[in-house]
């Protein structure tokens, strides 16, 4: 992918300060240049356009999702990730507007990909790979650092969800903003989220489905320097390094398996 200083997700010109138009994001984007978990991201654009159509439902927004598949193959950030980010981003914004900020189904669910994109691409996981490899990390990993980058924006869509009346809704809007909110132009934002946190911490029940995200809500509030003692349970120290199934770089710059 060529890029610029400050260029985002092969699309022309710097990070830009407010979400943007998701056709714009859409036709924009040189997806066959960009790679996937298959190839090229050619056919990314067919499957991304019925996302923005007005008319949209739960189960044609769920076929999407499912057909983005390579773009976050086992975990895995690809050149075409952040893009497909950036459009997924964009329509969740516009319907937020359009909803009050109230989740519908097709919210909920492009929310839920926006965390799991989240949770692939926080501070933890580039401390996994740091580990793994050495503090070059993210230089060899453009990608990466491509879908980073858009932690600003991708925050503006989330945020409206914070206070969703859906639980479930409110909670994964919470831990996509946490991961988010690493990034240091956001710093502003973790005081308020870190209360959040501790809530939910205080509230939620350790099961398969909360696991990952009290790990998330952990880790931002150790990383902000948040005692977590009274806040940890049993199994919350779990959580199993992110990046899997990509062919790393190693020492001498040949592909390497993770050991993740």
């Amino acid at each position: 992918m060529t890029t610029t200083s400050g260029a985002y997700a092969g699309l022309p010109g710097p990070v830009p300060g407010a979400l943007p138009d998701p056709w714009t994001a859409l036709r924009e984007t040189g997806w066959p240049s960009l790679d996937t978990a298959y190839g090229t991201a050619g056919r990314i654009p067919r499957i991304l356009a019925p996302l923005l159509a007005p008319d949209l439902t739960a189960e044609e927004t769920r076929q999407a999702l499912n057909a983005l598949e390579p773009v976050r193959h086992q975990n895995t950030i690809y050149e075409a990730t952040a893009p497909v980010a950036l459009c997924i981003a964009a329509v969740l914004a516009r319907r937020a507007e359009r909803h009050s900020g109230a989740a519908d189904r097709v919210c909920a669910l492009l929310l839920d990909w926006l965390a799991g994109v989240a949770y692939d691409s926080d501070d933890a996981c580039v401390n996994a790979g740091r580990q793994y490899f050495d503090d070059d990390f993210l230089e060899a990993y453009p990608a990466m650092v491509a879908l980073r980058a858009l932690r600003p924006l991708l925050y503006q869509a989330v945020a409206p969800f914070l206070d969703d009346p859906d639980t479930a809704v409110a909670e994964e809007a919470l831990c996509a903003a946490l991961a988010f909110a690493e990034h240091p132009g956001l710093a502003g934002h973790r005081d308020g989220l870190a209360e959040r946190a501790r809530r939910f911490l205080l509230t939620s029940d350790l099961t398969s489905d909360t696991r990952w995200r009290r790990r998330q809500a952990l880790d931002a509030l150790t990383a902000w320097d948040h005692d977590t003692t009274a806040l940890t349970r049993p199994g919350d120290d779990d959580r199993n390094p992110c990046i899997t199934g990509r062919s790393w770089p190693d020492a001498d710059g040949y592909p390497d398996d993770p050991p993740f």
